[in-house]
């Protein structure tokens, strides 16, 4: 067993391995809107958020972010969320499909910050001796788009996938487990549409991205609340 120094010695490896490699993180629910976003690497809190996040161990906000399509399908689902009370939250169907198109913001981030974004969006600490995702994870789904890897068991976003590169840099993001996907499909879990905080979030991170007038916005949304 560990004691102190050998477990803070540990933590500090990976981070610093993990801190000189970039990815892109493709965003799909509230992190699309950039003040929310930050809160999960600076801390803080937003309107409709239940309490603050504490933020990323490196606290650098990305300076490079870009927008882009993937075909693939969002919808809501859950009775209510810590984060965000009453109302359903954003999950990602990991199935490619042409019939469908889904608005990310990619944001350009250390593999350790997307770490801690993982720990903070499975209600997870901070405070560990090892990486959640690394290297040899990200290698290991980076030879087909749509691959994943469940590396949270029992984490509403557990379930991490690769979308592809951007200027040869992958593009990565976090959703459910399998096994949950077929809940929802099935009705074993909820399908709910979002409270109105929660989806003013998304609304105005379509907008501010200039993606979407608000009533597209709003549309785009409503369509992604009626089915799986």
């Amino acid at each position: 067993m560990l004691d102190a120094d050998e477990e803070y010695a540990a933590s500090c490896s990976w981070r610093s391995e993990l801190s000189n490699v970039y990815i892109w993180y493709a965003s799909y629910g509230s992190n699309m809107w950039r003040p929310r976003f930050d809160c999960y690497i600076a801390g803080g809190q937003v309107e409709g958020l239940q309490k603050p996040c504490s933020g990323s161990v490196n606290k650098t906000l990305p300076n490079e972010i870009l927008w882009k399509t993937f075909p693939c399908h969002i919808f809501f689902g859950r009775d209510s969320s810590h984060s965000w009370g009453p109302g359903g939250v954003a999950f990602l169907n990991p199935e490619s499909n042409s019939q469908h198109k889904t608005y990310m913001c990619m944001y350009k981030i250390s593999l350790e910050q997307f770490n801690d974004i993982l720990f903070q969006e499975n209600g997870l600490s901070l405070d560990v001796g090892s990486s959640l995702f690394d290297m040899t994870t990200l290698n290991a789904i980076s030879n087909k788009e749509f691959s994943s890897q469940e590396v949270v068991k029992d984490g509403w976003y557990g379930n991490v996938v690769y979308l592809g590169k951007e200027h040869d840099i992958p593009i990565i993001t976090m959703t459910c487990s399998p096994l949950d996907i077929e809940g929802f499909k099935s009705g074993k879990l909820p399908l709910r549409a979002p409270n109105k905080l929660y989806a003013n979030t998304l609304i105005k991170g379509l907008v501010e991205g200039e993606q979407f007038s608000e009533a597209e916005a709003i549309a785009y949304i409503d369509a992604a609340t009626k089915s799986l």
